[in-house]
C-alpha cells in the first residue's frame, strides 16, 4: 500500500512540475502585458499607453480561461483515477501544446500598440488554430470533455477574419472590434463549459465537509 502511494505521490509531482512550466511563461507574459501597457521607453509619451488599453484587455479575456481550462484540464486527465501506463506520452504531448500557446501569448504581449494590430490578431488566430489541432487531437484520441474550445475556437477564426478583411489597416475598428470578438468568445467559452470550469463538489463529498 505504502509503495502503491508513493508511486502516485511520484507521477503528481511529476505531472505538477511540468504543469508549471505553462504556468511560469503564462505569468511572464502577463507582467510583460502591464509593462507594455504601463510604460514604454521607446515612446516619447511616457506612462500608461492608454491607447493599447483594449488591446490589453483582450490579451487578459484569452489567458484567463485559457489558464484556468489549462488547469481544469490536468486536474481531469492526470488524477489518480486516470493515471495508466501511457500518461507520460500523453503528458509530454499536452505539455509541448501549452508551452507553444504561452510562447504565443508572450508574442501577443509585444503586439499591444497600435500599429502592430495587424500582428496581435494574425497571433491570436495562430492560437486559436494550434488549439484547435491539439483539442481535435485530443477529442479524438482522449477525451471529449474539452470539444467545446474546439467548436468556440472554430467560430472564433472567421469572425477575425473578417475583421482584418474590413479593416486591413491599424485603427480603432479594427481594434475594438477584435476586442469585441474575444469577449464574446470568453463569454460563451466560460456558458459553454461552465460545469467543467467550475465543477459541482458532489452531495456525499460536501456532507464530509461539513461534519469535519
Amino acid at each position: 500500500m505504502e509503495e502503491i502511494d508513493t508511486s502516485k505521490k511520484s507521477v503528481q509531482s511529476t505531472v505538477k512540475s511540468l504543469e508549471w512550466i505553462y504556468g511560469v511563461v503564462l505569468a511572464l507574459s502577463i507582467s510583460e502585458a502591464f509593462i507594455q501597457f504601463a510604460s514604454n521607453p521607446n515612446s516619447e509619451v511616457l506612462g500608461i499607453q492608454w491607447n493599447r488599453l483594449l488591446s490589453l484587455c483582450s490579451f487578459l479575456l484569452l489567458v484567463v480561461p485559457f489558464y484556468h481550462g489549462m488547469s481544469r484540464y490536468f486536474c481531469e486527465m492526470y488524477n489518480s483515477d486516470q493515471i495508466n501506463s501511457r500518461y507520460a506520452v500523453w503528458l509530454l504531448f499536452d505539455c509541448i501544446a501549452f508551452t507553444v500557446e504561452a510562447g504565443l501569448f508572450f508574442i501577443l504581449t509585444r503586439s499591444l500598440s497600435k500599429n502592430l494590430w495587424l500582428q496581435f490578431v494574425l497571433v491570436i488566430i495562430v492560437l486559436l488554430l494550434w488549439d484547435i489541432i491539439w483539442g481535435a487531437f485530443v477529442w479524438k484520441y482522449r477525451t471529449n470533455i474539452i470539444r467545446f474550445w474546439v467548436i468556440v475556437n472554430l467560430c472564433t477564426i472567421p469572425l477575425l477574419l473578417t475583421v482584418l478583411f474590413f479593416c486591413k489597416s491599424a485603427s480603432w475598428w479594427g481594434i475594438s472590434l477584435t476586442f469585441i470578438v474575444i469577449l464574446v468568445r470568453t463569454i460563451v467559452d466560460y456558458r459553454k463549459g461552465w460545469n467543467f470550469y467550475f465543477p459541482i463538489p458532489k452531495i456525499e463529498s460536501t456532507e464530509r465537509i461539513i461534519r469535519t
